[in-house]
């Protein structure tokens, strides 16, 4: 064997083992980017009160809480949705308020079940990682539904669902509005893409 063929030997020897050293750092750090950037157990639950027209009484905003299982119970038969207008709307004359309440009776237990299908924030965030980062996942901002973005909202929107053989659960938007994070005062699940939810619930109010 000569000298040179021993030095091409070698040759490729590094050039592998520099490939596999830096696919494998790769491979880490995308694995790294698409982990589950926030613990599944998050806060303290606290409740949710409802005032005497049935609907969330909405005093502050709470810390962010979140554990895992079901947002709410199966089998409700009624969801209320209820809109109160914010200070914003005081200041654009001449326009009509919607509704304070709406109840949907026909499907709600369906409502239900397409609240139990949101996502929690990890979810949320690899689904938004799959639909708007390139080869290179983004990476996770801050931690999603503890920051609120000062955006003015002219309604409050929230919603109570009944159940014949339990109490009401209220579930409120922990950012005001009609979108983002949903709670029930234990879990926290992400309302991020369209129809959201109110317009959902205004879908199938209309057909009930």
């Amino acid at each position: 064997m000569t000298k040179w063929s021993l030095r091409g030997r070698w040759a490729v020897v590094v050039v592998v083992t520099v490939v596999a050293v830096a696919a494998g750092v790769v491979t880490i750090a995308w694995v790294q980017r698409i982990a589950s950037p926030w613990p599944e157990m998050a806060g303290t639950p606290y409740e949710i009160p409802l005032g005497s027209d049935g609907c969330p009484v909405i005093e502050e905003r709470h810390q962010f809480v979140d554990a895992p299982g079901p947002l709410v119970p199966p089998g409700a038969t009624e969801v209320l949705l209820c809109t109160t207008p914010k200070a914003l709307h005081n200041q654009r004359p001449g326009v009509a308020d919607p509704p304070h309440q709406r109840v949907l009776r026909a499907g709600a237990a369906d409502f239900a079940a397409l609240l139990n299908q949101l996502p929690n924030r990890n979810e949320a965030w690899r689904q938004w990682q799959r639909r708007h980062s390139g080869w290179w996942p983004d990476a996770a901002p801050e931690p999603m539904g503890e920051a609120c973005l000062l955006v003015g909202y002219s309604h409050e929107h929230s919603f109570v669902l009944r159940y014949p053989n339990r109490q009401p659960v209220p579930l409120i938007y922990t950012c005001g509005g009609q979108a983002g994070g949903l709670t029930s005062g234990t879990r926290t699940r992400m309302d991020c893409t369209k129809p959201h939810l109110v317009d959902e619930f205004l879908t199938r109010l209309q057909q009930q």
